[in-house]
């Protein structure tokens, strides 16, 4: 299947779930995937602003009338004509899925612990859990997380565990992860809620993960203008 194929696909909402993870990895990996996803966004938008123009235009028009004796005619076809524009618009707007907004929003949170210091065999096992994360060999990269959290007890492991296995698909174990590093005050606890509320819609836990939204909303949270985003997508 060609790239084109696949992108007309995610806008129809017709990705199956291999398609879905095929999709993810371009949209993070391919650069000119991502320009073209963006491109035929902006196309649609462009799209749905022309027809709430011509619409206005229309019953503009329908508002001055020549003649008196038209007034029941012209009310009868503005009455068609909202009636169809409504339809049209719902028609050819966006009507955004879990999977896709996750797509949309989603991206690894950077590498902001990994030490310079050479010396302790543990820092060493960290540099090297951070290497694989930044390589993005996510698997290895995961279970030295865990290793590291049960080693030393550190709170932050637990959030780049979380990460790694939302980006290999690991939808709910993340969740759980992250659920536990909320148990934390850490210099990663403020992003902690975005992220779970991600991984809440990508499990397609909607109501849950909307609470969550207007919750980072309400606080000001870590990207708290992008929750808001989403929920209006989402109405």
């Amino acid at each position: 299947m060609s790239n084109k194929e696949l992108i007309a696909l995610y806008f129809e909402g017709e990705l199956n779930s291999e398609q879905k993870i095929r999709f993810e990895e371009l949209l993070r990996n391919d650069e000119d995937f991502r320009e073209e996803v963006e491109f035929e966004q902006s196309v649609k938008l462009a799209i749905i602003s022309i027809k709430k123009d011509n619409l206005r235009n229309k019953l503009h028009r329908l508002e001055t009338p020549k003649e008196k004796k038209n007034y029941v005619f012209i009310g009868i076809a503005a009455s068609i004509i909202i009636i169809a524009g409504v339809f049209g618009l719902l028609n050819t707007s966006q009507n955004y899925t879990n999977d896709e907004l996750y797509a949309q929003y989603f991206e690894p949170y950077s590498n902001i612990i990994a030490p310079s210091s050479r010396g302790d065999a543990s820092k060493n096992e960290i540099n090297l859990a951070f290497r694989y994360y930044d390589s993005k060999n996510y698997k290895i990269a995961s279970e030295k997380f865990e290793s590291l959290f049960a080693s030393t007890g550190t709170s932050y492991f637990l959030f780049y565990q979380a990460i790694s296995e939302l980006l290999i698909d690991n939808t709910d174990t993340a969740i759980k992860l992250l659920e536990q590093h909320k148990k934390y005050n850490d210099r990663l606890s403020n992003q902690t809620d975005w992220y779970l509320a991600l991984a809440l819609l990508k499990a397609d836990q909607t109501d849950t993960a909307k609470k969550l939204l207007a919750e980072i909303i309400d606080n000001k949270s870590y990207n708290y203008e992008s929750a808001k985003e989403i929920l209006e997508k989402m109405d």
